[in-house]
């Protein structure tokens, strides 16, 4: 029996386990991969492509690394959906917004994985909402696309139980590898006819807006700012939904003498630029409920650890 030909849309690195769950499935065959183009990067302007695009030339995939869904570039992927007579399209954690002419032509047969379990947190950071809002549990929707914001019907909802010390890395890995996990079920029963969608409940959708540009759903550096004024409890949970990126961050004068860590109290050196950005890496919560910072990094410096922050950059403590 020949197998059904699928696309997959993605540009995260952690698509890896997608990719490998549908190229071995043997209902289901991977025939072509969308993802974005190569960015530029570094002062040897060195072109980096996507681990999406490195896996399928590794494992002979049809490849098309695309700057945009637009126009030229738009007719370029339909002209090849045909071609290649790709019935089923899989998107996760893809950089650009699906146009409604690839959504009806695939007429039903384009299929999000989405890290929440919707209507909970619609947008493009739902793990990382779920960290900062001290969930004890997240999932993941398979859901079709549709026009809106994820807001398509769903197909299947997968739950997981939060440990509390994730980082949003870590925990988008666990789900990653979850959904590939269960991708090729997932499929295969949706195209058997067992698993029929439902629409979602609007009165309980949620979205991951920023608090720095209130109208996107994307993270941006200034929301990793920490606001010392929240409690112990909250920045915690700010460092790890941050953290790989864009890292949650502070001034050095803000750790001066601050009473809501657990570090020992500290005065800078008098040559040390107290306005210098800090970056929080990795913190953790005492049983007096004070923060303790255990990695950071000083604005132009490698990352350290406390003590060695303090042999560098603190004159006395107390």
């Amino acid at each position: 029996m020949n197998r059904i030909k699928v696309a997959f849309f993605g540009t995260s690195d952690r698509s890896v386990p997608i990719l490998n769950a549908l190229h071995k499935d043997k209902t289901f065959e991977l025939s072509l991969c969308v993802t974005k183009s190569d960015t530029v990067v570094g002062r040897h302007q060195e072109h980096r492509e996507t681990q999406v695009k490195t896996w399928a030339i590794e494992n002979h995939v049809m490849t098309i690394a695309t700057p945009n869904l637009k126009g030229a570039q738009l007719g370029t992927l339909v002209e090849q959906f045909k071609t290649s007579e790709i019935e089923y399209a899989v998107v996760a954690d893809f950089s650009f917004m699906i146009p409604y002419h690839l959504i009806e032509f695939f007429a039903g047969k384009l299929i999000n994985i989405h890290f929440s379990l919707l209507p909970l947190y619609r947008g493009a950071s739902p793990v990382q909402a779920a960290i900062l809002n001290g969930d004890d549990t997240t999932g993941i929707t398979y859901l079709l696309v549709d026009k809106k914001m994820d807001t398509g019907k769903i197909i299947h909802q997968i739950g997981y139980k939060m440990a509390g010390n994730e980082t949003s890395g870590q925990l988008y890995s666990i789900l990653f590898d979850l959904a590939a996990e269960n991708l090729p079920y997932v499929l295969e029963q949706y195209h058997n006819g067992n698993l029929t969608p439902r629409e979602q409940d609007e009165s309980k959708a949620t979205y991951t807006f920023s608090t720095s540009h209130k109208e996107s759903t994307f993270i941006y550096k200034e929301d990793a700012q920490i606001n010392w004024k929240a409690t112990v409890k909250t920045i915690e949970r700010l460092v790890r939904a941050y953290n790989p990126w864009p890292i949650a961050w502070t001034k050095l004068k803000e750790l001066e003498g601050n009473k809501k860590l657990a570090n020992p109290k500290i005065k800078l050196k008098p040559t040390v630029n107290s306005a210098l950005k800090v970056k929080v890496y990795t913190a953790s919560i005492t049983e007096n409920n004070l923060l303790m910072i255990n990695e950071l990094q000083i604005e132009g410096k490698n990352k350290m650890g406390w003590k060695a922050f303090e042999n560098g950059y603190v004159t006395q403590t107390h």
